[in-house]
């Protein structure tokens, strides 16, 4: 008996269809069965292998916890926003419309499925943002999807504790992360300045050390790098003033002089670690200063005075007390090749 080639075909399909259904049950076993053994990544990897399986709820559970297990919140969230769109695509859609109108939401006439998804959406979006150690774009665009779960979860009132607590762990990570960040920073600075240099008094006797005490005023400024925590920075400023010498009791002959005019200039690098809200900072200096400076002759025919080199490097302590975009600032340091010591006290201004 011939059978008919339309029949032939729909007895195919339906042997399809149940070999389809046979397969899908003993797939879903496998799920279930990794899962109870705690296999997360088997319950993953048969999740890779069929993504579009049709799933039972109870299976959906074990692969969604499984990926956030395993750290894998991206395919979570794929996952959760797949179930969203077949599930509850109107309620979803009714939730976004009531939230742009800004109207009072009803936590009671959404399901509580939906709002365990919204939950779990806004926990994956958090811990990939705790992953991140740097500002970038994709942080910025995952914490714009984190707002907006969220959002949701504040509207519908749902766990409202843990959503706060979250947000706050949250909220510190970005805080933390902002200040990291290294800006260009840059000030103006008036510095009252005492400085030392050497000269020598010499004679057919013997020659005498002198140290020349100057004071005056030191502006100029800084540019540099700077975060929360640490300032990186090239400071510089033009020095004007005058300083006096005399000899002492054990010279041969009476020497002294007093407001000799003394200019120059002191650059270098340095660097400061924050330690208030403000931008208070302490921090060090290592400074080159040039200062020009010309001492008289003695009266005596058979001395002169020998300046030393007026090029001298410095290590210094510095200090900067924060008052909004004003400062007060201290310097205080010793030459490295001498005896002399440096000192500062001034007013800045942050631009």
């Amino acid at each position: 008996m011939d059978v008919p080639v339309a029949d032939a075909h729909m007895a195919m399909k339906l042997i399809f269809l149940i070999a389809l259904f046979l397969w899908s049950g003993v797939h879903a076993s496998e799920v279930t069965q990794a899962f109870k053994a705690r296999d997360f990544h088997q319950v993953e990897e048969l999740y890779k292998r069929n993504p579009d399986q049709s799933y039972s709820p109870k299976e959906l559970v074990y692969i969604s916890f499984s990926l956030r297990k395993l750290g894998l919140y991206r395919q979570d969230i794929e996952l959760s926003i797949r179930l969203i769109e077949e599930k509850y695509s109107t309620f979803h859609t009714q939730l976004l419309s009531e939230v742009a109108r800004g109207e009072t939401i009803d936590g009671e006439a959404y399901p509580e499925a939906l709002k365990v998804l919204y939950w779990n959406l806004m926990k994956d979006y958090g811990r990939i943002i705790q992953s991140y150690e740097k500002q970038s774009k994709l942080l910025d665009t995952d914490h714009k999807h984190y707002l907006i779960f969220s959002k949701f979860l504040s509207e519908l009132e749902f766990r409202e504790g843990k959503v706060d607590r979250f947000n706050d762990r949250i909220l510190s990570h970005l805080r933390r992360l902002e200040d990291t960040v290294y800006r260009f920073s840059r000030s103006l600075s008036f510095q009252y300045v005492s400085w030392q240099t050497e000269a020598t008094l010499a004679g057919p006797a013997k020659d005498t050390g002198l140290v020349i005490t100057n004071s005056g005023v030191c502006a100029g400024g800084e540019a540099g790098w700077e975060n929360a925590f640490f300032h990186f920075y090239v400071d510089g400023c033009v020095i004007a003033g005058s300083g006096g010498v005399s000899a002492d009791a054990s010279s041969p002959v009476t020497y002294q002089q007093s407001s000799v005019p003394a200019y120059g200039a002191k650059i270098g690098p340095g660097a400061s670690m924050i330690v208030s809200s403000s931008g208070s900072r302490i921090g060090v200096r290592l400074p080159i200063i040039y200062t020009y400076q010309t001492l008289q002759d003695p009266k005596s025919d058979n001395y002169s005075i020998e300046q030393n080199d007026s090029l001298a490097y410095i290590a210094s302590l510095y200090s900067r007390w924060q008052f909004k975009t004003w400062y007060f600032q201290t310097e205080f340091g010793k030459y490295i090749q001498a005896e002399q010591t440096y000192w500062g006290l001034g007013l800045g201004k942050n631009f």
